[in-house]
């Protein structure tokens, strides 16, 4: 994975191989290593579930400015 592409703490994620519905939110890491995913459309699962690092796709399609956040000049 490209350091761009790390699965990171609020990185938006899909199962590699169920890559429907609504991406789940990674909110943490247990001391596996596993991430900790919050699945908001998916409540009959308790609403987080573990998954190994490897078997997590981004969101590709997750852009900030869906948000419409505004961002000024940054000082170098």
């Amino acid at each position: 994975m490209a350091e761009r592409d790390t699965i990171r703490v609020g990185s938006r994620v899909y199962l590699r191989n169920c890559v429907a519905g609504e991406p789940g939110c990674v909110v943490g890491f247990d001391s596996r290593g596993r991430a900790e995913v919050m699945w908001l459309d998916m409540p009959e699962l308790g609403r987080t579930t573990f998954h190994a690092v490897d078997s997590l796709e981004i969101d590709a399609g997750f852009m900030v400015s869906q948000y419409g956040f505004e961002f000024g000049e940054m000082a170098a």
